[in-house]
């Protein structure tokens, strides 16, 4: 069986590792013969130092937008010239904090006050380039948003292009990427379509939802609601840990 696990909220509780007790049960999945993949909205780059011992196995980053297997990475599809003209625009007019993210460096402004800085190139992996010296944008933040903006721009944005947007208003981030893209479509052109999956976000909706069995965990209160009708977790090590080992046996 195939074993997708999200990270942030899912696995980690702090944005900046995954307990030992849980990459053990996981290590434990892969020695009963299984295959486990992290499917995450961090890049590769970004997901890498989150998941010691498993940086060769199969990767799904930026909602879908990028793959890695045996450390190669590739794009699924890049945000097209004229919507990422338009995310630049409205960038400029509206003076927005953003990150965008090629296969491997990115580009940023972001304000210092800003959580989602602790997860930006920890390991400073990557160069941090202008936005125009990207080669590809597959994936843009939209951050710090109130609720109002989010809900005003995701509108614009979707009358105006063809991105896919995820509103996740719990850190009033917008996640933009190419048209159809999440962490289900992703797994489909994979040919991946029997898997346990393990999430907590809006971003996971497409990936639990399709999913052989799934788990929704409980990191974020607000968005339980999206969890109706699956197995649930507690937001702990210890409740993530006995729900692998449960499946697993």
């Amino acid at each position: 069986m195939n074993y997708v696990f999200d990270i942030d909220g899912t696995l980690s509780f702090d944005g900046e590792t995954i307990a030992p007790p849980i990459l053990a049960a996981i290590r434990s999945l892969q020695q009963c013969g299984h295959q486990v993949i992290f499917a995450s909205a961090r890049p590769i780059r970004d997901l890498l130092p989150m998941i010691p011992g498993f940086e060769d196995g199969l990767l799904i980053g930026a909602n879908g937008a990028l793959i890695a297997d045996n450390r190669q990475i590739r794009p699924v599809a890049p945000i097209t010239p004229r919507d990422l003209q338009l995310v630049t625009e409205l960038i400029a007019s509206e003076q927005l904090s953003y990150i965008a993210d090629s296969c491997w460096n990115y580009a940023a402004q972001v304000d210092d006050t800003q959580p989602i800085l602790n997860q930006l190139d920890p390991q400073q992996l990557a160069q941090k380039v202008a936005l125009p010296e990207l080669n590809e944008v597959i994936k843009v933040i939209l951050v710090g948003l109130t609720m109002a903006q989010s809900t005003r721009l995701s509108a614009q944005l979707q009358a105006a292009t063809g991105l896919t947007i995820v509103q996740r208003t719990a850190e009033g981030n917008l996640d933009l990427t190419a048209s159809k893209i999440n962490k289900w479509s992703t797994l489909q052109r994979l040919g991946i379509t029997r898997y346990v999956a393990f999430g907590n976000d809006e971003n996971d909706r497409q990936l639990l939802q399709h999913a052989t069995t799934s788990v929704w965990v409980q990191s974020k209160p607000a968005l339980n609601r999206l969890g109706q009708q699956l197995t649930d977790s507690q937001c702990s090590p210890t409740s993530v840990v006995e729900k692998i080992r449960a499946l697993a046996d």
